[in-house]
C-alpha cells in the first residue's frame, strides 16, 4: 500500500497536470478487443512506437489472429523482433492468453464481455493464462470503457524517480494509488499523456545513467593513474636514497 496518501497524491496531481499539458497525444483509434489486447502486450514495459512496428510486423506475417494464436513462440518472437525487450516472455503470455480466449470462448473473440460488467470483465481478462496487469488494464480502458489506468515497470520507475510515489512501492500498489487519483472521464487522457511521457522519460533515465557509469569509469582511471604515480615516485626516492649512501 502507497503510505501517506494525501502527501503523495497532491505531488502526483501537480505532476499529471504538467504531463498532460506538455503531452497533449491523439486518441488512440479504436481497434477490436483481440487486436487491443496483442497492443497492450507490445507497449507493456515497451516504447509505443516499438509496439506499432511490431504490430505491423505481426500484421504482416500472419493471415489473422487464429494464426498468431496457432504460431510456435520462437516464431512470434521471430515476428515480434529478437531485440525487443522482454521478447521471450511476452511472447510466451500473448501466446497463453490467446489461446485461453480460444479455449473458453471457442472463438477468438471478447465480445463476451460486453455484455458483462465492468469487474466481471475485468476479472476475466485478469484470470487469463499468461496475463500481466497493465495489459488488462490497459484492454478495459480501450475497448470496454473501464475505469483503468495501466502502469508498468517504467512509468512506476518513473513515478519513483519524480518522488510522487511511495519508493518502495510496487507496480500494483501504484496501479491502485493512480486509480484513486485519476477519475474515470479523464483515465485515456492521462493514460496516453503519461505514456508519452514515460517513453521519452526512460530514454533520459538510459542516457543519464550512461553518462553516471562513463564518469564512474573516468575517474577510477584518473584514481588509479595518480596512486601508480605515487608508488612510482616513492620508488625513485627510495633508490635515490640508497644510492647517496
Amino acid at each position: 500500500m502507497v503510505r501517506n496518501t494525501t502527501e503523495y497524491g497532491q505531488k502526483f496531481t501537480s505532476l499529471l497536470r504538467k504531463i498532460v499539458r506538455a503531452h497533449r497525444a491523439k486518441l488512440p483509434d479504436p481497434h477490436d478487443p483481440i487486436t487491443e489486447l496483442i497492443n497492450g502486450f507490445l507497449q507493456w514495459n515497451a516504447s509505443r512506437r516499438m509496439a506499432n512496428s511490431a504490430l505491423n510486423r505481426i500484421d504482416e506475417a500472419v493471415v489473422d489472429h487464429n494464426e498468431l494464436r496457432v504460431s510456435h513462440d520462437d516464431e512470434i518472437v521471430t515476428m515480434i523482433g529478437d531485440s525487443y525487450p522482454l521478447v521471450t516472455e511476452r511472447a510466451a503470455r500473448l501466446r497463453e492468453s490467446l489461446q485461453e480466449i480460444f479455449v473458453r470462448q471457442h472463438t477468438l473473440s471478447l465480445e463476451c464481455l460486453v455484455e458483462k460488467s465492468k469487474k466481471e470483465a475485468r476479472s476475466y481478462l485478469e484470470s487469463l493464462p499468461g496475463m500481466v496487469p497493465y495489459v488488462a488494464a490497459h484492454a478495459m480502458l480501450l475497448c470496454f470503457d473501464g475505469h483503468a489506468v495501466p502502469v508498468d515497470d517504467r512509468l512506476a520507475e518513473l513515478l519513483r524517480h519524480e518522488e510522487v510515489v511511495d519508493p518502495n512501492a510496487g507496480v500494483e500498489e501504484i496501479t491502485v494509488f493512480l486509480e484513486r487519483r485519476i477519475l474515470a472521464d479523464s483515465a485515456l487522457q492521462s493514460y496516453v499523456a503519461m505514456k508519452a511521457w514515460s517513453d521519452a522519460g526512460t530514454r533520459r533515465i538510459s542516457t543519464a545513467r550512461t553518462s553516471a557509469t562513463s564518469r564512474k569509469s573516468g575517474g577510477a582511471k584518473k584514481t588509479t593513474s595518480k596512486a601508480g604515480r605515487s608508488r612510482v615516485a616513492a620508488r625513485s626516492n627510495g633508490r635515490r636514497t640508497k644510492a647517496g649512501r
